[in-house]
């Protein structure tokens, strides 16, 4: 049996940091959002600007693995409702309805989503779409799933559906007026979003698959 390997304390320690850092940034963006700096990151975790730029590099990529950890969170929060039992459209529905307020209820996610210029700042500090392509990735599993049980309009890929429902998440975001209340969101999303891109149950049980694009 290979001898047990041993951590060396370097190693622990450069962990450590990390998360400390990654932490402290988790609390800056929460406090300045975009606007956060290394420097506020550095005097949150207790260490010098040269440490945070080592561990995460520069404020570009700092804001990115800070928004990309925030996204995570948000898709925990969320998944409790995609996976319960019941319709997975009306789950479809609900999960987004879910986005929608979490987002709101959350000043750093509600300024990073509804901070004007949506093709603004953050186009610029996330130009390989990694969050973007973090929150299509959590939603695509399921709106897949209504593909293969033919749930989903056949004339449409499972990405054109998943970036249509994003789009109409980010809308009532950007544009609040639209849905300001919970059951303002549920007539949007029940009603008019989720029903443009799926088909209802027929009698009987499920419609033959639909064609489902693989990333």
């Amino acid at each position: 049996m290979p001898p047990e390997r041993v951590p060396r304390p370097g190693n622990e320690r450069g962990r450590a940091t990390r998360v400390r850092i990654l932490e402290a940034g988790d609390r800056c963006f929460e406090t300045h959002g975009l606007d956060m700096t290394l420097e506020q990151v550095a005097e949150v975790a207790g260490v010098t600007r040269m440490t945070v730029h080592r561990h995460t590099g520069g404020r570009e990529q700092m804001v990115t693995q800070v928004v990309l950890r925030a996204s995570a969170r948000l898709a925990a929060q969320i998944d409790a409702t995609l996976s319960r039992p019941g319709d997975p459209v009306q789950r479809l529905g609900e999960g987004l309805i879910d986005t929608v307020e979490i987002i709101r209820a959350t000043p750093s996610l509600a300024r990073l989503f509804t901070g004007g210029d949506v093709a603004g700042p953050w186009a610029d500090l996330d130009p390989d779409q990694r969050v973007v392509g973090a929150v299509h990735d959590f939603f695509r599993p399921h709106v897949t799933a209504l593909a293969e049980d033919g749930r989903l309009r056949a004339d449409l890929t499972t990405d054109e559906a998943v970036a249509w429902l994003l789009a109409q998440a980010l809308l009532v975001l950007v544009v609040p007026s639209l849905a300001a209340t919970h059951s303002d969101l549920t007539r949007f999303f029940h009603t008019l979003a989720v029903p443009a891109v799926t088909s209802p149950l027929r009698e009987g049980g499920p419609r033959e698959p639909n064609r489902v694009e693989r990333s």
